[in-house]
């Protein structure tokens, strides 16, 4: 490893269950996000001392979003927490250490892949006829509020549900992830299904929907499910979502 990076690694993915997993991260220099790396390789450890890697890999950047972030797929088999060595090329071709730890749990509360997800009966325009009841957002997409997710896994096109509290999130992260998936439909247009549920049933009160808990969900910061024809998950998302990530998830269910 490199010198000591004064580069501060802020995890900001939640699902990560034993097995397979998403981890996305954001590099900050200070306030600000850090804009002088170009790669990011990764070993996961044990914090016990141990320094066998029990996965290792690169992490891909994705900068089509409000706060560019990188994301992996590592493989740990393990609950517990776990240290991360992050090994940061810079555009000079230095080499600098930030190191980190996450947290694994046993399993994960929400669809997982090749789950078919609750049928929920989602608000939507026909049920709520005013966009602001669907949506804490100050301007609301009225197509992302045509469906529930009965009628999307019934028509047999592949979805992307959003649960995304644009105008309530406790971080800055829901409303570009709100802006991503709407930015992919109307780049995709009829091809898949888009289906936005708020995740609070009362602004005033912080009332979750119920749809929260049918899909295991606790938390009013974003997710994002991709689901194939047959209603599969293909693709889960926790934290930032850009639109080129999405659609690296959704294209190939559609072409």
């Amino acid at each position: 490893m490199g010198e000591v990076s004064p580069i501060q690694v802020r995890v900001v993915s939640w699902d990560h269950a034993a097995g397979d997993f998403r981890l996305s991260f954001a590099l900050l220099d200070g306030p600000d996000a850090a804009d002088n790396i170009t790669a990011v390789s990764l070993q996961i450890v044990p914090i016990d001392g141990e320094e066998t890697a029990v996965w290792e890999g690169n992490a891909t950047s994705y900068d089509d979003y409000e706060i560019p972030y990188w994301t992996a797929q590592p493989t740990v088999g393990t609950a517990g927490f776990w240290g991360v060595n992050a090994e940061l090329t810079t555009n000079d071709g230095k080499t600098i250490a930030s190191d980190f730890i996450i947290e694994v749990v046993t399993e994960s509360g929400s669809p997982v892949l090749g789950d078919v997800p609750p049928a929920s009966q989602n608000k939507t325009l026909a049920t709520e006829p005013d966009l602001e009841n669907l949506s804490s957002g100050l301007d609301p997409d009225p197509a992302l509020y045509q469906l529930t997710v009965a009628d999307a896994l019934e028509e047999g096109k592949p979805t992307v549900v959003g649960f995304i509290t644009p105008g309530l999130c406790q971080t800055k992260w829901c409303a570009p992830v709100l802006g991503s998936v709407d930015q992919v439909r109307g780049e995709v247009g009829d091809s898949a299904n888009f289906i936005h549920i708020e995740v609070f049933d009362d602004f005033q009160e912080l009332t979750f929907v119920p749809e929260m808990a049918e899909w295991g969900l606790d938390t009013r910061e974003p997710w994002v499910f991709v689901l194939n024809a047959d209603g599969e998950v293909t693709a889960k998302f926790s934290g930032p979502l850009s639109p080129r990530e999405l659609d690296e998830a959704l294209r190939p269910l559609i072409e």
